[in-house]
This record gives structure tokens, C-alpha cells and sequence, in this order.
């Protein structure tokens, strides 16, 4: 390999009025620099004729000049010539103007008299150096901001697509349910043949024109979510009303699948501030999950309960607490911490509320209040917790890791859907103030918890 070759001569643009300063610079860089061409300017006038006349590498720029002084010699050479690096001359009594006029756009500062001839040449070429070092930070910049401009502009254009053609195919949607619904209705419930595989056929158009209306509203609600732009408008709401009407909207289909749905409230709740639509919303997802998988003669439980601060996990306050169990078996927002108790704060932090860190003590038992008070009684300080807890099958270490993960499914027979669902229900509850998390044991049943401000 052959060796690399010197360095290309420096062009260099000296500014500075005095004429022996001057001689000494040139005779310095004739030393060190042999091949460097030196054009001289004695004020910033003529360095502006000089920069118009040729082009250069570096400057070098004294700061008392007849025409300028101190920070507006800087301020000038950089008006003049933005693109070159600027190395400044100062007497040693002004180093702290040359630091400053480094701070403001100098690439570099010597003292009069100081800089030996080696040390001279190689300050200018580390300015050149820094100079196209800054100039390509500075282009990497602008094209970060125009791609980030551009992804934006496109992010915008998907949600403004999405919104419109979701609005014509909600509409569609809405047509075909009503549609089979009226059909299914007008065919005998007890036909036979013919007539009862149309009215099955029908019927499964509208179930899946249905779960196409879910999925239509969960992409827009994670759109929503993406562009913080989430419509909730909380008001004061009952948990036991959530509770019911939840029960009551799926309690057709926990019948036919024979599972029991169960309302188990705490006694004296307080209200909660909360948009009913968007934790309904919540709570239909976490129960159709629940019906999904909860076997027959199992059962579903729909809970409510005031949090306090009155328990711990070995001594130490943890969110993991709060949803109740061991830390061997929970997951907050997704997050695991399967096999290994560590401190909810290497997670996500302390839960924190109202400035006072709550905690729980653990019980085990997966339907059960698991470390808060069931009584919401006057010294019930802590957000009302909410809880969905099947006896189903349970969800295993790695899959507990990846619930609340976008688009992510069991991709197991027929019950899997787009995977949006929990994670909308996770934007959802965050947008009020709150957080879920779950608890599961394989074989023994899931828990799913969030809580919800008080009024």
C-alpha cells in the first residue's frame, strides 16, 4: 500500500492591520507550510474584496481592526463569508474575547506570538477540519428534519385516507349489519333445512360484519392515540354502572358459550372520572378476550375496589402490588417481569398517586382484591381499580411480555383477531391517568387490572 501524499496547500485569508504581525504569520507559515498561498487583507473591507476575488481555505482573522472591533470583527467575517472556517488572532491580554468569539462561530483561537510555526499550520487545518465536520452536522440535520417533515406529511395523509375511506365503510358496514339483522329476525328460529343454513349463513355475515366495524374503530383509535388526539371526555360515572353494562351487553354470549359472567363490586364505591363510551370500550375488550378463551362452566368476574397504600411486597411499594401477585406472575403495561421479582421502578417507576406511593401485599388468589382493601370505606385514598378475571387457561412467560404489543395476536386456531385491541385499551385508560396490567398463571386463569381517577 502506498503511502498517502501531503496534504493539498492551504489557501488562506489573513486579516490584519498590523504590518509586522503580519511578516512574522507569513514568515511562519512559509516554514511550516511551504506551499500555503497567503492573500493579506488589512481590514474587513478589504477582506470582503479579497473573499469576491478568490476563493479560500481557512482565515485567519485579527479582532482589532480599523473598521471593526472585538465580537463584530467575528460577526462581520462571518457575514461575509459563512462557509470558512475562521481560526482568531489575539494579544494575551484578550484571551477571553477569542474564547468568546470561538463560542460564537471561530473554529479555533491563537495568541499573538505564542503559536510556533507547526502549531500555527495545524490549528488552520484542524479548522478546516471542524469547519467541514460542522457543515455535514449541519446536513445531516436538514435532512433529518426533512424526512421527519415528510414522514409526518405522510403519517398525515394516511390518517386523512383512513378517516374518509373509514367513515364510507363504516357506513357499509352499518348497512350490511342492520340488513342480516333484519333477515336473521324475519327467518324462523326453528327452520329447517334450507331456510336454517340461510339463516346461520346470514347471521355469520352480520357477526363478521361486526368484527369488521371493531376493527375498523381500533385502527382509529390507534391513529388517535399516535397523534395524541384521543377524544375522551370524562364525567362522573359509577364503577357498578360500567360493571353492569358490561355484563349486560355480553351476557347473551357468556350464555351461549356457558360461562358465568359475574359482577363482584366492593361495597361503597366512589365514582369515577371517566368517559363511559371509552371505558366500556375497555372493558368490552378485556371481557370478549376473557369469552374467547374461558371454557365452558368457567367464569368470568367483573370487580371493582378503592387501592390503598396500606400493603407491600417484600417491604418495598410496587406497582406489581397494586395488581395483585407475586412478581413471578405480572406484567404492567406489557412489561415483564416473569421469573424475576425485580422492583416495579426498574420497570416504569413507582406508582405514584396524588404524591404518595401506594402499595399491596400479595394473597395469590387471581379473582380476589390481592392487596387492597375491598371496602371503600373514608380512608380509601388511592384510584379505583377495576379488574376482568377469567379461569381460563392462562397466558404463558413470553406471551404475558408482548399482550400490549400492536398488532400482536395468539395466532391460535379461530380466537386471535388484528391485535390492536389491548393496546387501544392501554391508550385508552393512560389517556385518563391510569394504567393495566395484567396477572396470569398457565392453567389457572388471567387477570387484567387498570385503574381510574376518583372524582
Amino acid at each position: 500500500m502506498s503511502a498517502p501524499g501531503p496534504p493539498p496547500a492551504l489557501r488562506i485569508l489573513l486579516v490584519e492591520d498590523n504590518p509586522g504581525d503580519a511578516r512574522l504569520l507569513r514568515e511562519a507559515l512559509r516554514e511550516s507550510s511551504p506551499g500555503a498561498r497567503l492573500v493579506h487583507a488589512d481590514r474587513l473591507e478589504a477582506a470582503r474584496a479579497a473573499v469576491a476575488e478568490g476563493a479560500f481555505d481557512v482565515v485567519l482573522l485579527d479582532l482589532s481592526l480599523p473598521d471593526a472591533h472585538g465580537m463584530d470583527t467575528v460577526a462581520g467575517m462571518l457575514a461575509l463569508a459563512p462557509e470558512l472556517p475562521i481560526v482568531v488572532l489575539t494579544g494575551t491580554d484578550d484571551e477571553t474575547l477569542a474564547v468568546r468569539a470561538v463560542q460564537a462561530g471561530a473554529q479555533d483561537y491563537l495568541v499573538k506570538g505564542q503559536a510556533e510555526p507547526a502549531v500555527l499550520t495545524r490549528a488552520l487545518r484542524y479548522a478546516v477540519e471542524r469547519k467541514q465536520l460542522d457543515r455535514e452536522r449541519a446536513r445531516l440535520l436538514a435532512s433529518e428534519r426533512e424526512a421527519r417533515a415528510r414522514a409526518e406529511d405522510a403519517v398525515r395523509a394516511r390518517n386523512d385516507v383512513l378517516h374518509v375511506v373509514s367513515h364510507d365503510l363504516g357506513n357499509f358496514l352499518s348497512a350490511i349489519v342492520v340488513n342480516a339483522g333484519v333477515v336473521v329476525r324475519q327467518l324462523p328460529a326453528d327452520a329447517e333445512g334450507v331456510l336454517a343454513d340461510a339463516r346461520a349463513r346470514v347471521a355469520s355475515i352480520r357477526d363478521l360484519a361486526r368484527q369488521m366495524q371493531r376493527l375498523r374503530q381500533d385502527l382509529l383509535d390507534v391513529a388517535s392515540i399516535d397523534a395524541g388526539r384521543l377524544s375522551v371526555v370524562p364525567g362522573a360515572v359509577h364503577p357498578l354502572d360500567l360493571l353492569e353494562a358490561t355484563r349486560e351487553l355480553f351476557a347473551p354470549l357468556a350464555a351461549e358459550r356457558a360461562v358465568r359472567l359475574v359482577v363482584d363490586p366492593a361495597d361503597g364505591l366512589p365514582e369515577v372520572m371517566a368517559d363511559r363510551e371509552r371505558i366500556l370500550q375497555v372493558l368490552g375488550n378485556l371481557v370478549g378476550n376473557a369469552l374467547k378463551f374461558t371454557p365452558e362452566r368457567g367464569t368470568i368476574t367483573l370487580s371493582a375496589w378503592v387501592s390503598t397504600d396500606s400493603a407491600s411486597i417484600d417491604g418495598d411499594p410496587t406497582e406489581a402490588g397494586l395488581f395483585g401477585g407475586p412478581a413471578d406472575h405480572d406484567s404492567v403495561d406489557g412489561r415483564s417481569v416473569d421469573g424475576d421479582p425485580v422492583d416495579a421502578r426498574a420497570l416504569d417507576g413507582r406508582w405514584v398517586d396524588g404524591g404518595t406511593a401506594t402499595s399491596g401485599s400479595v394473597d395469590g388468589g387471581l379473582g380476589g382484591a390481592g392487596g387492597v382493601d375491598r371496602t371503600a370505606g373514608e380512608d380509601g385514598a388511592g384510584k379505583v381499580v377495576i379488574s376482568v378475571a377469567d379461569t381460563g387457561p392462562g397466558i404463558d412467560a413470553a406471551s404475558r411480555a408482548r399482550v400490549f404489543d400492536r398488532f400482536w395476536t395468539t395466532r391460535e386456531g379461530t380466537v386471535g383477531g388484528a391485535g390492536l385491541g389491548l393496546n387501544v385499551a392501554r391508550g385508552i385508560v393512560e389517556a385518563h391517568g391510569g394504567r393495566i396490567g395484567l396477572r396470569s398463571v398457565v392453567g389457572r386463569g388471567t387477570t387484567f387490572r387498570f385503574t381510574l381517577p376518583r372524582v
